[in-house]
């Protein structure tokens, strides 16, 4: 957990939706990545990893039938037993808010290179 003088409500948003946001905070410079009901929180480096898994076919796992709940996509987590699904609309919500995020933090290194 965050120290306790650590502000939850100091995010820089880079992209959202209806459904989340990715957010870097400016306590910390971590972002956090909110969709339904999970947060992660990444580094940088983190962040990026987790954009490559998503277009990863080895990682990103489509299911034959649909689940009961309408979910067609697993992601394996490093936790035993513990996998996020989406449904397609879901999955390239999700792709389309790393994107943005990510070319927000490309244009934010370009702004910011001095000769």
């Amino acid at each position: 957990m965050q120290e306790d003088s650590h502000s939850y409500n100091s995010l820089r948003i880079l992209s959202q939706t209806s459904r989340g946001y990715i957010g870097q905070c400016n306590c910390c410079t971590h972002f956090n990545f909110a969709y339904g009901n999970v947060l992660f929180i990444f580094t940088e480096d983190g962040l990026r990893g987790f954009q490559s898994i998503l277009y990863d076919d080895c990682h990103l796992h489509s299911v034959g039938e649909p689940l009961p709940h309408g979910k067609t996509h697993l992601l394996p987590s490093p936790i035993p037993n513990f996998m996020l699904s989406f449904d397609e609309i879901e999955l390239e919500e999700i792709k389309t808010m790393f994107q943005e995020a990510l070319l927000v933090l490309e244009v934010d290194k370009i702004f910011s290179y001095k000769k």
